[in-house]
């Protein structure tokens, strides 16, 4: 875990590490066979290893529930289509992609960033023990992310040729800014409940 890392409770070592070899289960090195607690699907997408964006985005992927992975795959992508905008991570390295991004939420700085809790100490463990995939691997991890990487190719491949143009510039007539704001609503609660406690407290002579 990250934390221990951090503190240098945990040292990454080639014999202490886990093997991309046995990531091959629904929920990778701790597979789980059901889901209890605060979190109704027990779902980690850090501990899945197999079609993860599927289960994730679809949320049938509780084991006890038995939802096959079509199914699943099928809930995802009706849920990601109902979405103005699904950003590819990837392709944020394309300047242009970064500039379409920028023009629809009308910001500049997208790229901008602090550094993540981890990452250093994350980047330094990968420098001092290389991943090494097999051919093998490769081809027994693609096998098993079949729904997986049919539904990236879905989402992103309109992607591809480096066109972004249909991705719409910032128009804030498209959102009702003015219908409902929580955190001035919230406020204004505030204000009401003093006023009234205040004026409950004179009305008792206090």
């Amino acid at each position: 875990p990250c934390q221990k890392l951090v503190k240098g409770d945990f040292v990454p070592t080639e014999e202490n590490a886990y093997k991309l070899e046995t990531w091959n289960e629904t929920n990778g090195h701790n597979s789980k066979d059901s889901c209890r607690g605060r979190h109704a699907t027990g779902f980690k997408l850090g501990d899945c290893a197999i079609n993860c964006y599927t289960q994730w985005f679809g949320g049938l992927n509780c084991p006890q529930w038995e939802v096959p992975m079509e199914q699943q795959y099928e809930v995802a992508m009706s849920k990601l289509l109902k979405y103005n905008l699904v950003v590819v991570i990837e392709k944020l390295r394309d300047p242009k992609y970064v500039q379409a991004i920028e023009g629809f939420f009308g910001v500049e700085g997208l790229l901008e960033r602090g550094v993540p809790f981890c990452e250093r100490k994350s980047h330094q463990a990968n420098e001092e023990n290389p991943l090494v995939v097999l051919n093998e691997t490769r081809a027994r991890l693609t096998e098993l992310n079949r729904l997986d990487l049919k539904l990236y190719h879905e989402i992103s491949d309109c992607l591809a040729d480096g066109n972004y143009g249909h991705i719409p510039k910032w128009d804030g007539r498209r959102f009702m800014l003015d219908s409902f704001n929580f955190t001035k609503a919230r406020i204004e609660k505030q204000r009401a409940k003093a006023a009234k406690e205040k004026a409950k407290a004179m009305s008792n002579g206090g």
